[in-house]
């Protein structure tokens, strides 16, 4: 947020700042006097920007006096001249001041035009702001971001896919799995759920953390386990479903994991789908937890009480439906049709 010190620019310093943007200046240096931005120096351009960079910049890095330094180069936009907007900012200086020069730049970036400035450099010692410094950032810049550990596991999972080939069904199949932690209160609630004393667990995963949390273990009846499921945002769901299965109340554990459509991110369904083997292995064998059934949905809406029984019992399902007696045709069946072959009765066909 801009003028958090109450530090403004000076009218003079306005008026040079608006002069500078037509290209008659290479360098400036501004600082805080008096709790007001004032101009503290500037030069003229002399040769090519790159050569004039280490010329005019150098002097003006003064051990423990912060500043900031607006550097033009030869390069232009729709704007006018390109800008590099150094903060000078040395360790040694007092904090107080480094405080104050912080949280005046953004006023300062303001007053001079944000559309000139094409880089922004923060530097604490000469190396970080000379030229050679300057090339450094731009090759920074330039490099793609560096990966995240998940993001690196991410990108070995994708090298090492492997498909496997069940007659016309292809399916791909990763070697491994990613392995976020469960963070503790997700532990506990496992524990607890072992325990019986809670019959639901919600997790999700946190992305910049790389740690599954957890969401909350609200009690839930079977009929409230689809408004469980949000519609915007994937998760993992542990339910014991309590249910009556040839005249005897049962118990079985159902992982849930859920992911509405393609209203989330890629980075997020290859996050979810590459850590859910590693938690399911993880719950199975440190909480002696025993998964009945597992099931990948897009939303709640599906999940009634029939719909989880002829998951957790398909056999009985698949066998009423393999052995039921097949229906006649329909109408009036008319008499059996007797055909003879040759030989028959004693006569030749």
């Amino acid at each position: 947020m801009s003028h958090q010190t109450g530090i403004h620019a000076t009218s003079e310093l306005k008026e040079f700042l608006a002069r500078a943007r037509g290209g008659t200046i290479r360098i400036m240096k501004i600082v805080i006097r008096e709790e007001e931005l004032v101009l503290g120096s500037y030069s003229e351009p002399e040769q090519s920007w790159d050569k004039d960079y280490d010329h005019f910049m150098l002097p003006l890095l003064i051990a423990q006096e912060p500043c900031y330094i607006l550097y033009r180069l030869d390069s232009q936009n729709v704007h006018g001249y390109e800008w590099i907007f150094i903060a000078w900012s040395p360790d040694q200086s007092p904090v107080r001041q480094k405080m104050v020069y912080a949280a005046t730049r953004a006023t300062l970036k303001k007053e001079f035009g944000g559309a000139h400035i094409k880089d922004e450099m923060f530097g604490t010692v000469e190396d970080d702001v000379c030229f050679q410094g300057y090339l450094r950032h731009m090759s920074s810049c330039s490099s793609p971001a560096p990966l995240t550990v998940a993001e690196q596991e991410l990108q070995r999972i994708k090298v090492t896919e492997v498909t496997m080939e069940f007659g016309l069904d292809k399916r791909a199949q990763t070697l491994q799995g990613l392995a976020f932690p469960l963070q503790e209160e997700a532990k506990r609630a496992l524990q607890q759920l072992k325990q019986k004393r809670i019959n639901y667990i919600q997790l999700r995963l946190d992305t910049d953390k790389e740690t599954i949390e957890l969401v909350h273990t609200k009690p839930t009846e079977t009929h409230e386990l689809p408004y469980r499921i949000p519609t915007d945002s994937p998760r993992y769901h542990f339910f014991i479903f309590k249910h009556s299965h040839q005249g005897q109340l049962q118990e079985a554990l159902v992982f849930i994991y859920s992911m509405p459509g393609y209203t989330c991110s890629i980075k997020e369904r290859m996050l979810y789908s590459s850590c859910k083997n590693r938690l399911l292995d993880e719950v199975e064998r440190d909480y002696q937890l025993e998964v009945t059934k597992k099931m990948e949905i897009d939303s709640g809406d599906g999940l009634t009480e029939d719909f989880l029984y002829e998951e957790v019992h398909p056999m009985e399902h698949t066998l009423k439906q393999a052995f039921a007696k097949p229906r006649g045709p329909g109408g009036k069946r008319g008499n059996k049709r007797l055909i003879k072959g040759a030989g028959e009765n004693g006569e030749d066909s």
